[in-house]
């Protein structure tokens, strides 16, 4: 689906009676650092390192899913246009996954073309009719925010689920929950629109990894989940279990599994032990969730705003300075991932600089940053309760 237009956008902020309209983009970007939100979206300063890849495969991946399953690019198509892709950005344009070590960088980017490669060879298509790329927008004490959905369907319990395609490392337990909040975001705009919260499934396609079920020898079935390139080590174990108790040779089945990373080399009773499919990690969308989410969001707008108004009255970047203990934290961000240099991003350089200072046995004398008490205007934001307005949501009917 085409990208609403910034006059399409305009009329939907008109019809809801609001002066901005939030992406998650933006949101998170603030999340992660309140500097580089100030860079970005504020100062708009030009990115200064473009050498970070994971954007990039990112984009290539779900610009594949997105083509395969609008129907203009064939499944056998896929694995050349990702491979093509891949050249592109590591061989021509020598993007990085790790900028600060050669050898890190050649066993991340290794591990990461093999799992991405095995997918767009070994994608399970979706059995239900998809739904690609389509615009939601919701309502948040107050706040609107718009997005576009990777994919979603409904299955055969008729329940919409929204999946978001990932090239990260999996999320699992905690972890998932604190990560799923634009899959929150998206499943309150679909329920605005009319769909009960019931009939709404969150969750991610890991596109690194794949779930594997397998069978135990007291007949009990488990399932894990495991990176793509590690398919045939994780299972050593289990298949010499049942190579074993079918009389095979073992040794060489096991160097088979290991070389070739697949299931299709072992005898097909020992084959049939395993079923292996795309990853997918479901959320539970339960009251408590809903609830996290829309408390972290509408605090964190708020606190954003209020930075914002002081920064146009103060014109003092320290408004935005991310805290000490934030910056250590997310050092690893800050130095890989993170589009901006110290050059730019002055809360990373007073750390890398504090940093140095104490390796050379230098006094230093303060903190960086700001503390808790860095906003303390009184919230003057008037939140309106005003219906939802209309708009093009007929794809819903088509799910």
């Amino acid at each position: 689906m085409a990208r609403l237009s910034y006059e399409e956008l305009q009329e939907i902020m008109k019809k809801e009676g609001v002066s901005r309209i939030w992406s998650w983009s933006k949101f998170n970007c603030f999340h992660t650092s309140p500097f580089e939100y100030f860079l970005k979206y504020i100062k708009k300063a030009e990115e200064d390192r473009t050498d970070c890849i994971y954007t990039t495969t990112g984009g290539i991946a779900h610009d594949i899913l997105e083509r395969h399953y609008s129907g203009s690019l064939a499944y056998q198509d896929m694995i050349n246009d990702f491979e093509d892709g891949w050249v592109t950005a590591v061989d021509i344009a020598d993007m990085k996954f790790d900028r600060n070590s050669p050898e890190k960088n050649d066993t991340i980017s290794q591990k990461y073309f093999e799992n991405l490669q095995h997918f767009f060879k070994n994608h399970t298509p979706l059995k239900y009719k998809p739904m690609i790329e389509q615009f939601v927008k919701a309502k948040i004490d107050g706040n609107l925010f718009q997005g576009y959905i990777d994919i979603c369907f409904k299955d055969d319990e008729g329940n919409i689920n929204i999946v978001d395609w990932k090239t990260s490392s999996i999320y699992k337990g905690a972890k998932a929950e604190n990560e799923c909040g634009q899959l929150v975001v998206y499943a309150i705009g679909l329920n605005q629109q009319g769909i009960p919260m019931d009939k709404i499934k969150i969750c991610w396609n890991f596109l690194k990894y794949v779930s594997i079920q397998y069978q135990q020898k007291n007949g009990a079935v488990k399932t894990r989940e495991v990176e793509r390139c590690k398919i045939g080590e994780s299972l050593q174990s289990n298949a010499k279990m049942w190579l074993k108790a079918g009389g095979y040779d073992v040794d060489e089945y096991l160097k088979l599994l290991l070389d070739t990373n697949s299931i299709e080399c072992l005898p097909n009773d020992v084959k049939e032990k395993y079923v292996i499919s795309d990853c997918y990690v479901y959320v539970p969308l339960t009251d408590k969730l809903i609830d996290k989410w829309t408390t972290e969001i509408s605090t964190t707008l708020k606190d954003i705003m209020l930075r914002e108004e002081d920064y146009k009255e103060t014109e003092n970047d320290k408004v935005f300075w991310d805290t000490e203990e934030s910056v250590k934290a997310q050092s690893y961000y800050f130095s890989t991932l993170c589009a901006y240099s110290p050059n730019l991003h002055l809360p990373y350089k007073a750390y890398l600089d504090k940093m140095e200072a104490a390796k050379n046995g230098e006094d230093t004398f303060g903190g960086l940053g700001t503390n808790d008490e860095t906003v303390v205007k009184t919230n003057k934001g008037k939140h309106q309760n005003i219906e939802n307005a209309e708009v093009d949501l007929s794809w819903l009917d088509e799910v």
